[in-house]
């Protein structure tokens, strides 16, 4: 299954990432195409701050873990 997804700053109100997923998901923070922050979201977590990353022209990519098996398509929200 393909996933990912790319987030422009534009979209966060509340600078904060919302997923719903059974695996984890990569999440990758780039400006001017530099990875400027990264981690790796948890199935127990919903809510994730990015308010300390998130800059001015950033994006953010949301991707599957390669070889990672997917019981439902993912669920990723800018709130």
């Amino acid at each position: 299954m393909l996933f990912d997804m790319t987030i422009p700053v534009s979209a966060f109100q509340e600078k904060q990432l919302k997923v719903l997923a059974s695996i984890p998901l990569q999440v990758f923070i780039k400006e001017a195409d530099q990875v400027i922050h990264q981690f790796t979201t948890e199935p127990a977590q919903m809510i994730y701050d990015l308010a300390d990353h998130l800059l001015e022209n950033s994006v953010v990519e949301v991707k599957l873990i390669p070889g990672s098996v997917v019981e439902f398509y993912p669920v990723v929200n800018a709130l």
